[in-house]
């Protein structure tokens, strides 16, 4: 296996893995007869059509081709390699993989290096809070913002000393090398030599993926002077670390959002901290403003409708708005909880309490109508610029609307507020539907776009599935087939792999054969070939007469193949070639001639599907 993980440990973890479990930790899955459905991760949808099936422990998108298993579905959502997906899912199942040296350390292990230094990282940060002298000015500011001793352990939250290589000495001292340091973002290069901690002087907020590893940090200063740089510090995008793809809170907040089915998104993370405290557990913070599609897809697998509490005096900003256009175009239902002038979400509760503020999210208003709303308030419908202005920012939001029922009902309301003639907002809405659909179009959301695609044939489709579901089928197909029969050198390996497996006794695991493969066209072409509803619950005796016309298709189309090449040659000799070159190349021409029935019961090659 790839990075010299044993097979058997692989078939371990598999076997400690279950694949509905593990997929409901990232999104919500509804049962839809014997399969579980949910919004497929890879791509924006709006009706559900990602299938995940219990009993072939194996998931497909029919929207986006999204295809796998659990090593394949971690490897995607985590951005992992296989090997990291392994040792992902080893820990999450409790399965010890054997330690194993490699001359070399590839990407795979500077992920895993920079979640464990991050790891260190909390602690010391975490320690420097509460244990050392200097970590009470920031012990000061949390009491002062009303942050208790139990929130900052839930959330983990530490203190970077403002020494400039505190943290620099403590991992030096421990044998992390200065590269790792700076790849994760915690140090960085000084100007002429040495290096120097980023956060400094900066109370800790770490900031964990969905999976609870720590990814990243941010920092807010403590220093107020001009050269303390930046209110607040971000960790750097790095292997396991990007902004615009995580949101804060998340990996506290997922199951009371899921049980909600609703999530309040702010801005700040003493905002989530102070509610997550007084019993609001569904929160999330954007890590700014400006919500990202990532983080859209993100919050439309967790809940149904998402609420904004942004601050009063970010909540109207043009890349807010952008954002939430965003959110609503993944399918959520968007709602605008409007908070006083001058407030956030963490002295809006601190002031008027818990209930209040549920109150206040309770009566959200639509974006589409806070929308229209503030619109109004922005432009000038008396004028002609106001008035086209108006018209121009409404037809995005108008484009971003959840179904045709709400962009029906609020173009009708748009139209009363210009007095303009409806239809002539619906033919400029169609206008811009066109370009728009024409965009969506390129846009390569298919998490499988990258790499050529595999040149499979329905026939070999059909037989892989076939030979997967019967090792007698596999067999029969080692002994009646040859792999240069298969046009697509990848075809031809699954082919190979499946043959492999039924010769070595081992048991036709769809799954088994996926862990062979990291190619993502690969496993999409096998997934959906096993997945087929019209090759299920077959009959043996059809299985078998399907399987055997599969095979002699499959064998008629090489020899078809073959004899073109020998009349193209055959042209080409009788032109520049000699006696003997012909008469040898006519020998080959007959021989295939007298193989043109390709019967899969070749002499030599095995009997019949009953022994």
């Amino acid at each position: 296996m790839p990075q010299g993980i044993p097979e058997e440990i692989i078939d371990e973890i598999r076997q400690h893995t279950d694949l509905v479990n593990l997929t409901g930790e990232y999104l919500k899955l509804e049962r839809r007869g014997k399969n579980m459905v949910g919004l497929c991760p890879f791509h924006n949808e709006k009706t559900p059509s990602f299938t995940v099936s219990p009993e072939k422990q194996l998931f497909h998108c029919f929207g986006c081709g999204a295809s796998g298993n659990v090593f394949s579905l971690v490897m995607q959502l985590e951005n992992l390699s296989f090997p990291e997906a392994a040792r992902f899912l080893a820990d999450r199942a409790g399965v010890k993989i054997p330690e194993y040296r490699k001359e070399k350390a590839g990407e795979e292990d500077l992920k895993e290096n920079i979640y464990k230094l991050n790891q260190l990282a909390a602690r010391f940060f975490a320690y420097c809070l509460t244990k050392t002298k200097s970590g009470s000015k920031a012990l000061g500011y949390l009491q002062k913002r009303g942050i208790n001793a139990q929130s900052a352990e839930t959330f983990k939250l530490g203190y970077a000393p403002a020494d400039w290589t505190g943290f620099f000495n403590f991992a030096h001292k421990k044998g992390i090398p200065a590269d790792l340091m700076v790849k994760a973002g915690l140090v960085s290069p000084g100007k002429d030599k040495g290096y120097y901690d980023r956060f400094r002087d900066r109370l800790i907020f770490p900031i964990f993926n969905i999976s609870g590893k720590v990814a990243g940090f941010g920092g807010r200063s403590l220093n107020e002077n001009e050269n303390s740089g930046p209110k607040y510090l971000n960790s750097p995008e790095t292997p396991v670390f990007n902004k615009g793809s995580m949101l804060y809170g998340l990996n506290l907040s997922r199951e009371a959002i899921r049980r909600e089915k609703k999530a309040v998104v702010m801005e700040g993370y003493t905002d989530v901290i102070t509610a997550y405290q007084e019993g609001i557990e569904n929160v999330v913070a954007s890590l700014g403003t400006a919500l990202t599609a990532e983080q859209g897809r993100i919050l439309r697998h967790q809940a149904e409708t998402v609420i904004t509490a942004y601050d009063s005096d970010t909540a109207g900003e043009a890349a807010t708005w952008r954002g939430l256009s965003i959110l609503q175009k993944t399918g959520c239902l968007v709602h605008v909880a409007e908070l006083p002038e001058g407030s956030d979400p963490d002295s809006y509760i601190k002031e008027y309490g818990k209930e209040a503020f549920l109150t206040l999210v309770d009566k959200a208003t639509p974006l589409m109508e806070y929308r229209l709303l503030q619109l109004k308030k922005q432009f000038d419908l008396t004028s002609d610029r106001g008035r086209l202005d108006y018209t121009e920012e409404l037809m995005s939001f108008l484009l971003a609307a959840v179904n045709q029922i709400e962009q029906d009902f609020y173009l009708k309301r748009a139209a009363e507020e210009l007095a303009i003639d409806e239809d002539a907002l619906r033919r400029e809405l169609k206008i811009r539907r066109k370009k728009t659909g024409r965009a969506a179009d390129s846009e390569q959301t298919d998490f499988l776009a990258a790499g050529p695609a595999i040149t499979v044939r329905r026939a070999e489709k059909i037989l892989i599935s076939l030979m997967l579901q019967s090792k007698e089928i596999a067999e029969k197909g080692r002994n009646n087939l040859e792999p240069e029969y298969f046009e697509d050198k990848r075809i031809r390996e699954v082919i190979e792999s499946i043959w492999a497996l039924a010769e070595e006794d081992l048991s036709l695991s769809t799954e088994k054969l996926l862990n062979r493969f990291e190619d993502s066209q690969v496993v999409k072409m096998v997934t959906e070939a096993v997945t087929d509803p019209e090759l299920q619950d077959l009959q043996p005796k059809i299985a078998k007469r399907m399987a055997e016309d599969c095979m002699n298709e499959i064998r008629q189309s090489w020899l078809k193949s073959q004899k073109r090449d020998i009349q193209k040659k055959l042209k080409e000799l009788e032109t520049s070639g000699t006696e003997e070159e012909i008469k040898e190349f006519m020998n080959k021409y007959q021989h295939l001639l007298l193989s043109k029935d390709g019967s899969p019961d070749r002499p030599g090659k095995g009997g019949d599907f009953d022994g």
